[in-house]
């Protein structure tokens, strides 16, 4: 088990995934800044309107990984421990040193991305080491223990505070698993002082590891819908857009460009862009 880290990270020039998607979806032409403040005048809107006409509890989405918490140095940690164990070394020295070498900013959705933006050294090793570094990763990456490496975002729980401020429920609704991760992601959530009591928090996690995250959400939002009014939701994977418009046409979407898989994406007719969550 890992100390929880003490403090946030300032922001750094971190390396952000490429994807089609982002090259042709077209959005809003508005700062970050008035993006944030919006949704918060639209979350106090919608909580005046609630309490004269009554409705369902409104709710602001968040997903976790690469949108609240930077999950960075987590994948830096697991590949500096790998570079460290004998299977590592016996591959030579140029492999190892490329390892210990990196830095969070530096990673980029996948060990692969990572080697081809990091001057992987070339050689007949090198597929053999980065699979086995890829293996040694998926064991380690999505358990309770080496999610506490992970640090919130810039600005992310305060910003998530204001939200619960003004009166509506912070949603983290993530692809991680409950039985791998949820323990872990609790304990982190309170450690960084996002809302996670009643009334103010929910959590909202996959049942198994093996369940689409796509799908999952969909169905997570099928059940939200019912229970609730969605102002905005927040992730960073290009391929979830469709499926929070679909539900919640009216919402505030806002994608939040740090790392992302290269899962293929449809265009949503209006969405918002983040970087960070400072005002």
């Amino acid at each position: 088990m890992f100390e929880i880290a003490s403090k946030i990270l300032p922001p750094s020039r971190s390396v952000r995934s490429l994807h089609p998607w982002i090259e042709s979806q077209r959005f809003e032409a508005v700062p970050q800044k008035d993006v944030l403040d919006q949704i918060l005048r639209l979350v106090e809107e919608a909580v005046r309107r609630r309490v004269r006409q009554g409705g369902k509890p409104v709710k602001v989405i968040f997903d976790l990984d690469s949108t609240l918490f930077d999950v960075k140095p987590r994948s830096l940690r697991i590949l500096k421990e790998f570079a460290a164990t004998p299977e590592a070394r016996e591959f030579g020295s140029e492999y190892v040193n490329w390892c210990q070498g990196l830095q969070a900013h530096q990673l980029v959705y996948t060990i692969q991305e990572s080697a081809a933006a990091n001057g992987f050294p070339r050689g007949a090793k090198g597929e053999e080491f980065l699979k086995k570094a890829f293996q040694y990763w998926m064991g380690r990456f999505f358990t309770h223990s080496y999610v506490q490496v992970d640090h919130p975002v810039p600005g992310a729980a305060d910003y998530v505070k204001a939200v619960v401020d003004r009166g509506a429920v912070a949603v983290y609704l993530t692809g991680r698993d409950w039985p791998g991760m949820g323990r872990g992601t609790q304990a982190m959530l309170r450690h960084w002082g996002f809302p996670l009591c009643t009334g103010e928090g929910e959590l909202v996690m996959k049942p198994s590891f093996g369940t689409d995250d796509s799908e999952f959400k969909d169905a997570a939002l099928r059940d939200l819908r019912i229970h609730g009014e969605a102002v905005a939701l927040f992730d960073n994977e290009p391929a979830n857009f469709h499926v929070f418009e679909k539900n919640f046409p009216a919402a505030h979407l806002v994608f939040f460009h740090s790392n992302c898989s290269g899962k293929e994406a449809k265009a949503v007719s209006k969405i918002y862009r983040i970087e960070s969550f400072l005002r």
